[in-house]
């Protein structure tokens, strides 16, 4: 399983933003991109911004491979509508970024490792593979005995009830993936449209 093992916080300062899952921190302190040449101001090419804004969705939804990423542009590619907001769709149904979004994990990473582990299920079966894709009407259940997760224990308390397409039932541990969202109901700040650019070009 391919997965980013270096600090988050460096991801986004890359960027300049907290990025999606990532762990919150001030990046008004250190404004600027980290190592010894963060703070060097250059021109970017356009090349290079399409890059990063891909890099940035990359991230955002656990560092997956660039073949998988791949793999969802084409997919996005090939259905009825605008592309970057299917790929956005895509990314954002996936069964590890939904148990992040129910509040069973603060980040990405943790919500990952959860649904490896084997700690959620799907319509009452377990599914451990985080790349799993949803659709409305789809129950996510964590499993009893991983409800004392110290880990999880916290960031149930630190969720805040805010996505239209997410119904949970804090005392139950589990939620329903309602509808596919709309773009604008996405909480991900990243031009899909630049991302599209970049794989036409």
């Amino acid at each position: 399983m391919a997965r980013y093992t270096g600090p988050k916080n460096k991801l986004s300062r890359r960027y300049g933003q907290v990025l999606n899952g990532m762990p919150v921190f001030d990046i008004a302190k250190r404004p600027y991109r980290a190592g010894m040449h963060g703070q060097k101001r250059t021109k970017p090419s356009e090349y290079k911004i399409l890059l990063e804004e891909k890099q940035k969705l990359r991230f955002s939804y656990g560092v997956i491979l660039e073949k998988q990423f791949k793999r969802y542009v084409d997919k996005a590619t090939k259905m009825k509508g605008p592309t970057g907001e299917i790929l956005m769709q895509l990314l954002e149904t996936r069964l590890d970024n939904i148990v992040m979004r129910m509040g069973f994990s603060s980040t990405i990473f943790g919500a990952r490792q959860l649904v490896s582990h084997g700690h959620i299920l799907v319509n009452s079966f377990k599914v451990d593979i985080p790349s799993y894709r949803l659709f409305p009407g789809d129950i996510i259940t964590l499993k009893e005995k991983s409800r004392k997760i110290p880990a999880v224990e916290e960031a149930m308390k630190n969720w805040v009830d805010a996505l239209s397409y997410i119904k949970r039932d804090k005392d139950s541990f589990d939620g329903e993936l309602t509808e596919i969202p709309e773009r604008k109901a996405i909480p991900v700040p990243v031009n899909e449209i630049m991302i599209v650019e970049y794989y036409s070009r």
